[in-house]
């Protein structure tokens, strides 16, 4: 079939060598099955692709998030019942649902709440490198941490990163990164390992109607 495709025209153009060894009583049906086996070889590729390798169809819309797993390199663990307070065994579902963009949408700017204390985070979510869902150096101030464990009245500034990948039209998995800085004097403030750590969470999203 490949000599009978031509390339730079939407026109299909024949040999008139194929049908010249074809018996004549054959003839008619071996032109319209000719005629089936050139159009099935010669359609464009993204008009058959199916399969594992298949574009997603993903589309924007309301997920809920759950985390799967947590590295708490900031307070020793002690963080970890923020993200998961029924233990790393357990998925936890965040509160609210979360907004994710389609990527005809990108780039995307919004708020989102996880759980008290994560209220109205403002993010902004880009096509990643390797074609997902980014988000870069969203910024929440004046955490109490407190509101949710012995704490008290210690605040924290709080810099995530994200990367999502869709994995079905319904489903996206990914990581997070949370960066601790600023934290105030309150005496109750649990002690920060190094400067520079992170809060590391392993992410699934569920689309809500899915």
């Amino acid at each position: 079939m490949a000599g009978i495709c031509t390339a730079g025209t939407h026109h299909l153009r024949v040999r008139h060598t194929v049908f010249q060894d074809v018996p004549s009583d054959l003839m008619r049906y071996a032109v319209p099955m000719f005629w089936l086996l050139t159009l099935l070889a010669c359609a464009p590729e993204s008009a058959t692709e199916s399969g594992p390798d298949a574009p997603i169809e993903w589309t924007g819309g309301d997920f809920w998030f759950y985390t799967l797993d947590v590295d708490d390199q900031c307070f020793g663990g002690a963080l970890g019942a923020l993200f998961m307070p029924n233990g790393t065994a357990v998925a936890n579902q965040f509160e609210y649902p979360i907004y994710l963009p389609g990527f005809e949408e990108l780039p995307y700017s919004g708020d989102i709440s996880l759980r008290d204390p994560f209220m109205g985070m403002p993010v902004n979510i880009d096509e990643g490198a390797d074609g997902g869902l980014e988000i870069r150096g969203s910024i929440m101030e004046n955490v109490r941490l407190g509101a949710v464990n012995q704490y008290g009245d210690c605040m924290v500034t709080m810099t995530v990163d994200a990367d999502l990948k869709p994995i079905d039209t319904d489903t996206a998995s990914g990581t997070a990164g949370i960066a601790v800085s600023n934290m105030n004097d309150d005496p109750l403030c649990p002690v920060l390992e190094s400067a520079d750590c992170s809060i590391d969470l392993v992410l699934e999203a569920r689309r809500q109607d899915g």
